[in-house]
Protein backbone atom coordinates (compact mmCIF):
# COMPACT_ATOMS: atom_id res chain seq x y z
CA UNK A 1 0.00 0.00 0.00
CA UNK A 2 1.44 3.33 -1.14
CA UNK A 3 1.01 6.66 -0.31
CA UNK A 4 1.74 9.89 -2.77
CA UNK A 5 2.31 12.86 -0.35
CA UNK A 6 2.14 15.28 -3.01
CA UNK A 7 -1.30 14.41 -4.40
CA UNK A 8 -3.09 14.00 -0.29
CA UNK A 9 -6.13 16.19 -0.02
CA UNK A 10 -6.66 18.35 2.60
CA UNK A 11 -9.08 16.17 4.64
CA UNK A 12 -6.33 13.64 4.23
CA UNK A 13 -6.87 9.97 3.92
CA UNK A 14 -8.29 7.19 5.99
CA UNK A 15 -6.72 3.32 5.17
CA UNK A 16 -7.46 0.06 7.00
CA UNK A 17 -6.44 -3.39 6.11
CA UNK A 18 -3.94 -6.40 5.36
CA UNK A 19 -0.41 -6.24 4.63
CA UNK A 20 1.72 -7.92 3.25
CA UNK A 21 4.89 -7.44 4.82
CA UNK A 22 7.89 -9.86 3.83
CA UNK A 23 9.67 -12.33 6.51
CA UNK A 24 12.09 -9.88 8.46
CA UNK A 25 15.90 -10.85 8.37
CA UNK A 26 17.86 -10.73 11.78
CA UNK A 27 21.34 -11.52 12.01
CA UNK A 28 22.68 -14.10 9.74
CA UNK A 29 20.91 -16.42 8.57
CA UNK A 30 17.94 -15.57 11.32
CA UNK A 31 14.57 -13.99 10.13
CA UNK A 32 10.97 -13.21 11.94
CA UNK A 33 8.44 -15.05 9.84
CA UNK A 34 5.88 -12.89 9.52
CA UNK A 35 2.44 -14.59 9.50
CA UNK A 36 -0.09 -12.11 9.57
CA UNK A 37 -0.24 -7.98 9.21
CA UNK A 38 -2.73 -5.30 8.56
CA UNK A 39 -2.44 -1.54 9.47
CA UNK A 40 -5.25 1.21 9.97
CA UNK A 41 -4.59 5.00 10.51
CA UNK A 42 -5.00 8.31 8.77
CA UNK A 43 -2.51 10.45 7.17
CA UNK A 44 -3.08 13.88 7.21
CA UNK A 45 -1.22 17.05 6.14
CA UNK A 46 0.21 18.78 8.85
CA UNK A 47 2.89 21.74 9.45
CA UNK A 48 5.98 19.95 8.44
CA UNK A 49 4.72 17.46 6.31
CA UNK A 50 2.01 14.49 6.25
CA UNK A 51 1.09 13.37 10.01
CA UNK A 52 0.59 9.80 10.19
CA UNK A 53 -1.14 8.27 13.01
CA UNK A 54 -1.63 4.15 12.45
CA UNK A 55 -1.65 1.13 14.23
CA UNK A 56 -0.31 -2.35 13.35
CA UNK A 57 -0.88 -5.68 14.52
CA UNK A 58 1.48 -8.92 13.11
CA UNK A 59 1.21 -12.12 13.94
CA UNK A 60 4.96 -12.85 14.26
CA UNK A 61 7.12 -16.43 14.85
CA UNK A 62 9.93 -15.80 17.04
CA UNK A 63 12.14 -18.43 17.91
CA UNK A 64 13.08 -18.80 21.83
CA UNK A 65 16.94 -17.84 22.89
CA UNK A 66 16.12 -20.19 25.95
CA UNK A 67 14.97 -23.03 24.17
CA UNK A 68 15.08 -21.96 20.73
CA UNK A 69 11.48 -23.99 19.46
CA UNK A 70 9.37 -21.36 17.57
CA UNK A 71 6.72 -19.46 19.18
CA UNK A 72 4.12 -17.18 17.91
CA UNK A 73 4.12 -13.74 19.06
CA UNK A 74 1.21 -10.79 18.37
CA UNK A 75 2.35 -7.48 18.46
CA UNK A 76 -0.07 -4.41 18.38
CA UNK A 77 1.64 -1.16 18.06
CA UNK A 78 0.41 2.28 17.55
CA UNK A 79 2.33 4.85 16.08
CA UNK A 80 2.67 8.52 15.11
CA UNK A 81 5.03 9.66 12.41
CA UNK A 82 5.65 13.46 10.13
CA UNK A 83 6.21 11.80 6.54
CA UNK A 84 8.57 14.75 5.17
CA UNK A 85 8.88 15.03 1.62
CA UNK A 86 11.70 16.94 0.85
CA UNK A 87 9.98 19.21 -2.11
CA UNK A 88 7.25 19.99 0.17
CA UNK A 89 6.80 23.88 0.89
CA UNK A 90 5.28 23.15 4.05
CA UNK A 91 8.21 21.56 5.58
CA UNK A 92 9.48 25.10 6.59
CA UNK A 93 6.73 27.08 8.03
CA UNK A 94 6.68 30.72 7.66
CA UNK A 95 6.56 31.12 11.95
CA UNK A 96 8.31 28.20 13.33
CA UNK A 97 8.14 27.59 17.74
CA UNK A 98 10.24 25.11 19.71
CA UNK A 99 6.04 23.65 20.29
CA UNK A 100 5.49 23.42 16.39
CA UNK A 101 8.97 21.66 15.84
CA UNK A 102 7.92 17.58 15.94
CA UNK A 103 11.10 15.40 17.55
CA UNK A 104 13.38 14.40 14.82
CA UNK A 105 12.59 11.12 16.13
CA UNK A 106 8.93 11.25 14.62
CA UNK A 107 10.51 12.40 11.42
CA UNK A 108 10.36 9.73 8.36
CA UNK A 109 12.03 10.83 5.52
CA UNK A 110 10.30 10.16 2.15
CA UNK A 111 12.79 11.94 -0.35
CA UNK A 112 10.39 11.25 -3.66
CA UNK A 113 7.26 12.48 -2.31
CA UNK A 114 6.10 8.18 -2.29
CA UNK A 115 6.09 6.17 0.84
CA UNK A 116 5.05 2.45 0.51
CA UNK A 117 3.20 1.70 4.29
CA UNK A 118 5.42 -1.75 4.18
CA UNK A 119 8.36 -0.24 5.06
CA UNK A 120 6.84 1.75 7.61
CA UNK A 121 5.51 -1.21 8.96
CA UNK A 122 8.63 -3.07 9.01
CA UNK A 123 10.53 -0.30 10.95
CA UNK A 124 7.55 -0.77 13.17
CA UNK A 125 7.92 -4.57 13.59
CA UNK A 126 11.81 -3.82 14.01
CA UNK A 127 11.65 -1.46 17.02
CA UNK A 128 8.68 -3.62 18.66
CA UNK A 129 10.91 -7.03 18.34
CA UNK A 130 12.39 -8.10 22.25
CA UNK A 131 15.38 -8.11 22.61
CA UNK A 132 15.73 -11.73 24.07
CA UNK A 133 12.48 -13.73 22.83
CA UNK A 134 10.95 -16.24 24.97
CA UNK A 135 8.43 -18.28 24.63
CA UNK A 136 7.26 -17.99 28.04
CA UNK A 137 8.71 -16.23 31.40
CA UNK A 138 8.73 -20.19 32.99
CA UNK A 139 11.17 -21.85 29.90
CA UNK A 140 13.90 -23.57 31.06
CA UNK A 141 15.76 -23.77 28.62
CA UNK A 142 18.42 -26.19 27.19
CA UNK A 143 20.17 -28.41 29.46
CA UNK A 144 24.15 -27.14 29.16
CA UNK A 145 25.50 -30.46 29.72
CA UNK A 146 23.26 -32.81 27.15
CA UNK A 147 21.29 -30.06 25.29
CA UNK A 148 18.09 -31.89 25.97
CA UNK A 149 15.44 -28.88 26.12
CA UNK A 150 14.06 -29.06 29.83
CA UNK A 151 10.68 -27.62 28.96
CA UNK A 152 10.18 -31.30 27.63
CA UNK A 153 12.12 -34.10 29.94
CA UNK A 154 14.20 -33.81 33.17
CA UNK A 155 17.58 -35.14 31.67
CA UNK A 156 19.23 -35.61 34.93
CA UNK A 157 22.21 -34.04 34.73
CA UNK A 158 24.06 -32.72 37.45
CA UNK A 159 24.60 -29.35 36.40
CA UNK A 160 26.61 -27.01 38.90
CA UNK A 161 26.90 -23.52 38.10
CA UNK A 162 30.64 -22.35 39.30
CA UNK A 163 31.83 -18.78 38.07
CA UNK A 164 35.22 -19.97 35.51
CA UNK A 165 36.83 -16.64 37.76
CA UNK A 166 36.76 -17.82 41.47
CA UNK A 167 38.03 -21.66 39.91
CA UNK A 168 41.29 -21.24 41.75
CA UNK A 169 39.62 -20.82 44.77
CA UNK A 170 37.44 -23.39 44.53
CA UNK A 171 40.69 -25.60 44.29
CA UNK A 172 41.83 -23.71 47.29
CA UNK A 173 38.48 -24.59 48.96
CA UNK A 174 38.73 -28.49 48.21
CA UNK A 175 42.85 -28.72 49.58
CA UNK A 176 41.86 -27.10 52.62
CA UNK A 177 38.81 -29.51 53.26
CA UNK A 178 41.06 -32.52 52.22
CA UNK A 179 44.16 -31.71 54.73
Amino acid sequence: MQLDLRDLADEGLRFDGPLALPDLPLQGDERVRVRSASISGTAVPGSFGVDLRARLVARLELGCVRCLEPYEWTIDVPFELVLAAADEDRLEPEEETPDDVPDPALVYPVPEGITDLVDVAREQVYLALPLKPVCSEECKGLCPTCGANRNRIECGCRNEAHDPRLAPLLDIGKRLRGS
